[in-house]
């Protein structure tokens, strides 16, 4: 609920700015003698078309992620997000306004105008906010309790970073990690203590300042931290060992970037879910044709059964039953006990072949994503053997467990099938990344992408 707290706030600030946006374009056209054929109208005429257009706007922007706000984000990640959602709100406008008679009315021209006024008007306000209260914190006002985790220099980095920058409103309340007296804040334990110290007194933000790059202390503390709602911010060449790249959240001054724990606002979920059920629907009914091929070539090429169902590991690691078109032999595991799928693998029917290529065995999944088991976007699910099995290797691996497993995902669309077997660190690296970014634009360009992927064949 961190990011909703200024939520109302921003409706009602957007909405004056709609407002009024809507009413200076239509006083703009009609009533200053730019354009020809002047109208007179009065303003309560526009009154409930206002108000729609305004209403679409507000779904469109939360849609967006707009009332996520953060009193923390950079001013031009607030800039882009704001000209990204008006951009693609205009676009929207623009096309359910066209005319096929008469494509390029002075309406565009003033379309275009009213979507710079729009993307303008809620960049503003947001800046206004943060702006506000980056000046309250500066003031000693709205203070975030801050933990800072760490050794060394690194340690002393951050914390005279966090003095300097007053603006980010970081009250430190304590160190945990390496003991060093010289450092100004006080000690609260050992590397061992942090589960114990972060409930018994609760945080805000956790900056993790490791001397040196400790892959598996690193991944623990992320883990240990993800339990409990601390934001969490990391040197940006650390935060490279948790994904392989970076992506910045701010720069004030130092390369600190944030990892994510979640993920979605309560109506971005929403928003997600009922994108998941019309995606699945539809996707069901056009590829119809798709199933009874399936099923005809399966009983002709190996006979029954038609479908294959497994456990897997679903949101927070329940298992679920998955449901997949057959594309290996009958019994495959009989005799090795669950094993990976290989390149080449020889257990993979003819048939099995075409449908892995062409995703088809994938179909019927999506009655999993109508029963709420998984979503159409996604990290692949696993099964709760392999799950084991790589959080051992991998820690971070546990993080994909923090979203439903997904019918396509960023890493299918990025690697090949043979290389989401051979190099399951890329596969987590994308899923990382996916988590970090998710979204339900981020959503629909996969599902578009995969579109691609599987028309090329390279699925």
């Amino acid at each position: 609920m961190r990011f909703l707290r200024f939520a109302g706030l921003l409706l009602l600030l957007d909405l004056l700015v709609l407002e009024a946006a809507f009413y200076g374009i239509f006083w703009w056209r009609f009533q200053t003698g730019v354009f020809v054929n002047p109208v007179l109208f009065e303003p309560a005429e526009l009154f409930v078309p206002s108000l729609i257009v305004s209403g679409f706007w507000l779904l469109h922007l939360a849609v967006f992620g707009l009332y996520r706000f953060d009193p923390l984000e950079s001013r031009a990640v607030v800039v882009r997000r704001a000209a990204h959602a008006a951009f693609y709100g205009c676009l929207i406008i623009f096309v359910a306004t066209f005319e096929p008679a008469n494509p390029l009315p002075i309406t565009r021209v003033v379309l275009v105008t009213y979507g710079i006024g729009v993307m303008m008007g809620i960049a503003v306000s947001r800046l206004a906010l943060l702006t506000v209260l980056k000046e309250l914190r500066i003031r000693g006002f709205y203070k975030l309790r801050t933990v800072v985790i760490g050794s060394g220099e690194r340690l002393r980095a951050t914390l005279s970073y966090l003095t300097r920058n007053r603006g980010l409103g970081a009250d430190v309340r304590g160190v945990i990690g390496e003991h060093m007296p010289d450092v100004d804040a006080e000690y609260w334990g050992s590397w061992s203590e942090i589960r114990d110290r972060i409930q018994q007194t609760p945080c805000d933000l956790a900056y993790i300042a490791l001397d040196e790059a400790d892959e598996r202390r690193l991944n623990r503390i992320v883990l240990l931290l993800s339990q409990s709602p601390v934001r969490q911010f990391i040197p940006a060449d650390q935060y490279q060992i948790l994904l392989g790249s970076v992506k910045p959240v701010g720069q004030r001054g130092m390369p600190i970037v944030e990892i994510r724990p979640l993920l979605l606002t309560p109506i971005e979920g929403l928003l997600k879910r009922l994108f998941d059920i019309v995606s699945a629907v539809t996707i069901l009914v056009l590829s119809s044709p798709l199933w009874l091929l399936a099923i005809l070539l399966t009983l002709v090429d190996s006979g029954r059964p038609v479908f294959f169902t497994q456990i897997r590991a679903g949101l927070n690691g329940r298992p679920f039953t998955i449901m997949k078109f057959r594309s290996m032999i009958q019994n495959a595991e009989r005799g090795t006990g669950p094993v990976l799928a290989t390149r080449g693998d020889a257990r993979i029917t003819k048939v099995g072949k075409f449908l892995r290529a062409t995703r088809i065995d994938e179909l019927p999944q999506l009655f999993n994503v109508l029963l709420g088991h998984m979503s159409i976007v996604g990290p692949r699910p696993e099964r709760p053997e392999f799950v084991d099995e790589f959080a051992r290797r991998a820690p971070l691996f546990l993080r994909r467990l923090n979203v439903k497993p997904g019918l396509t995902g960023w890493a299918q669309v990025h690697l090949q099938y043979d290389a989401t077997i051979v190099a399951p660190e890329k596969k987590l690296e994308m899923d990382l990344y996916y988590i970090e970014n998710m979204s339900l634009p981020l959503d629909i360009k996969i599902l578009y992408m995969t579109l691609f992927v599987v028309l090329r064949g390279e699925g």
